[in-house]
């Protein structure tokens, strides 16, 4: 099957983004935002859709050596079943995963490596008052932009670049202690150095979501790998 690779990078980085939540989402409707790094993976965007315990990842891969073509990818997460459901469009295929506590402690702890203070400065993100913060994240100077608008909410991984994941970064967990949604984060070796990851919401739309959006389609067939639970424990913190 083609795209292993890039799939398998993109059903850990959604198992990053939410390992640790166990509460229900307090927003219902959609957030876009796009991502990228200085590893020169290009922008990505992204789209979360939300509903309840329930959210659904969509991800546009750009074309790397492995994947010529690039490829979409989506995941649906069942908070309170804690399952992970990974579809991929092009084969008409799902496969679904069960969702660790293992890494909740560890996850909770990174928090206290956090150093964030409010900068006193604030703007408008994608139509959201934002709140800006500065600290270290990652041994890199991060500049956070958070709001309490959309409720509690883990972002993905950062790529190729951010080598532990947003699940397993100090700004992470600073945002989910604070029941913040990121809107926007910026990370430099130091101040005045080159961005080295930027992630940023791009559109806020909130509304009723369908709840097929959360479901498999009816004409994708159940994929099972053989070892596809060992692969994902090298991929997980605490796994």
């Amino acid at each position: 099957m083609k795209s292993h690779s890039t799939f398998f990078r993109f059903a850990t980085a959604c198992l990053l983004a939410v390992v640790t939540v166990t509460t229900a989402l307090a927003f219902e409707g959609k957030v876009a935002m796009t991502m990228s790094s200085a590893s020169g993976d290009g922008s990505m965007p992204m789209t979360y859709f939300l509903k309840g315990t329930h959210m659904r990842i969509e991800m546009a891969i750009p074309p790397d050596k492995q994947n010529k073509n690039g490829g979409t990818f989506a995941t649906i997460m069942d908070l309170e079943k804690k399952e992970m459901i990974m579809l991929m469009p092009e084969q008409k295929m799902y496969m679904v995963h069960t969702i660790s506590d293992a890494a909740s402690e560890k996850a909770k702890a990174k928090a206290a490596e956090a150093d964030f203070a409010p900068t006193g400065r604030k703007e408008k993100i994608a139509g959201i008052e934002a709140t800006e913060y500065v600290g270290h994240s990652d041994k890199k100077l991060t500049e956070l932009w958070v709001t309490k608008e959309l409720g509690q909410f883990m972002m993905a991984n950062q790529g190729k670049g951010g080598k532990k994941g947003a699940q397993g970064s100090a700004w992470a967990k600073f945002a989910e202690q604070g029941d913040f949604f990121a809107l926007r984060v910026i990370q430099r070796a130091k101040e005045g150095a080159p961005e080295d990851f930027h992630m940023e919401v791009t559109a806020v739309d909130k509304g009723p979501q369908a709840d097929a959006l959360f479901l498999p389609p009816a004409d994708y067939q159940k994929f099972e790998m053989p070892g596809m639970g060992d692969m994902m424990k090298g991929m997980i913190p605490g796994q």
